[in-house]
């Protein structure tokens, strides 16, 4: 049996992936487990496991720092990154540190069993499966590692990469892209509902006619990079289909997204639009505000920029108005955005109320807080108060215990999720009634309640007056 050593801050979450494979039918035992880094370097240096489960974000040593002390040991160990961030540059930290996959949380057995079988494919005399060689390209490898794996994709008939115009092809959704295929496919899932695929220019001119009439089942976008002339260039290949593939969330419609589009897109007009944002929030100017968001808004409606370009707009943003810096790990991944909103511009109208808000019209205090996750929660929480939040919400978005996030906002906030929610809803309908547009019931609606009634008592409870009384106390002041 091979040993594995499962490292994870979180105690249930060690157990939950304890008990969800059948390890010893893949020829592993868990043989330990760590709460964090440091611990972890210990019990390895005493069990010596063939395979390390490991999170990235833990206190102390975090795991991109054990993978690299592990690698440094006198005996061979392969490490899998479990992690609750579906984004591609964390997969692509994690396997340039020599990571040789990158799991996400919850985890999915089916996914766990299969890297399973990788690794012990490894651990014997057999060569490794085609979808592990593309793993191997994504790493920061030197030129004798070049050429040997692309000895090993010639045996799986990838001949000559400059003729056969081999690109990067990434598909978002939950559907397969390629049921059967004759010639070689190398895959790699990159994130939640998100695979990359190495395929040749036949393949995706072949493909591109079946598509013609729509994309395959449960598949909302496909992106193509420009043609890999050398393995080097892989990782670049499958950075820019990414980008490509989740170009519907910008034009709110299934689609193939090709290199061709990246001579439309105007990045650096989007630079000096956020530089205007900066000043807006710094000055308080909502005028300016207001002004900056439409010209975004229109590079976006002009199809001129990107879901990079969009994730740069909700996260400087963000950082602007909760002045946390360049604090990426707090921010939303691509696939957390393109959850939470059905389009760019959702998000665009969402994070502009949020700024209107925080430029002087909220009286709630801001809060402090150094639990890093806890940031994450509190800010997803604030941005889409209005929309159905529940502790099972949170849980499912974060990959954390309920039990444990309702604790934390009690410590950190000092009142329940319900609460706190309840406040930001509230406020919003005070700002709504001052402006006197629409019906209560409309403004109870837009708010985040269905049952007037409800909405009503609620608003009462916390300002000391029913809407209709507030509404005509700032309309018509006596």
């Amino acid at each position: 049996m091979y040993k594995v050593l499962i490292v994870d801050d979180e105690s249930w979450v060690v157990e939950s992936l304890k008990d969800l494979i059948e390890w010893d039918r893949f020829g592993f035992e868990v043989a330990g487990q760590a709460y964090n880094g440091s611990d972890a370097l210990e019990a390895i240096r005493e069990l010596r496991p063939e395979v390390v489960f490991t999170d990235i974000r833990m206190p102390g040593m975090n795991g991109l720092e054990l993978i690299q002390r592990g690698k440094l040991l006198p005996f061979p160990v392969q490490f899998v990154v479990v992690s609750g961030y579906a984004e591609f540059a964390y997969a692509q930290k994690a396997l340039a540190h020599g990571a040789v996959a990158y799991c996400l949380k919850p985890f999915d057995e089916v996914e766990i069993s299969g890297v399973l079988k990788k690794i012990s494919a490894t651990l014997g005399p057999s060569r490794p499966a085609l979808e592990s060689l593309l793993v191997h390209l994504l790493e920061d490898s030197g030129a004798d590692q070049q050429e040997r794996l692309q000895a090993e994709m010639k045996l799986y008939g990838y001949q000559d990469w400059e003729s056969e115009r081999l690109a990067a092809v990434v598909a978002v959704g939950s559907g397969t892209l390629l049921c059967e295929s004759k010639e070689p496919v190398a895959k790699l899932r990159i994130g939640t509902l998100k695979t990359a695929y190495l395929l040749s220019g036949k393949q995706i001119d072949s493909m591109r006619e079946e598509w013609t009439g729509g994309l395959p089942a449960g598949i909302s976008g496909i992106g193509i990079s420009e043609a890999i002339t050398e393995m080097a260039s892989v990782k670049s290949a499958i950075a820019m289909a990414d980008e490509l593939a989740n170009q519907s969330f910008i034009t709110s419609r299934p689609g193939i997204y090709d290199a061709a589009m990246l001579k439309q897109f105007r990045k650096p007009e989007l630079n000096l639009r956020m530089s205007e944002m900066s000043e807006a929030i710094r000055d308080k100017d909502r005028q300016a505000l207001a002004n900056v968001f439409g010209r975004i808004e229109m590079l976006f409606r002009d199809g001129a920029l990107s879901i990079r370009d969009a994730f740069q707009v909700y996260n400087m943003t963000s950082a602007l108005l909760f002045k946390l810096g360049q604090a990426e790990t707090i921010f939303f991944s691509y696939d957390q955005m393109a959850q939470s909103y059905p389009d760019v511009f959702a998000m665009l109208d969402d994070i502009q109320q949020l700024a209107y808000r925080y430029l002087g019209e909220s009286d709630l205090p801001a809060i402090e807080t150094k639990n890093q996750t806890f940031k994450a929660i509190l800010q997803y929480v604030t941005q889409n108060y209005r929309q159905e939040i529940s502790l099972q919400n949170l849980s499912d978005q974060f990959f954390m215990n309920p039990s444990y996030i309702s604790q934390l906002f009690k410590k950190e906030v000092g009142e329940t999720l319900t609460a706190y929610l309840s406040r930001l809803r509230v406020e919003y309908a005070c700002d709504q009634l001052e402006k006197g547009e629409g019906s209560i019931q409309e403004i109870a609606e837009k708010a985040g309640y269905n049952d007037y009634f409800y909405f009503t008592r609620l608003f009462k409870k916390i300002t000391g007056k029913t809407p209709t009384q507030f509404r005509s106390e700032r309309l018509h002041p006596e």
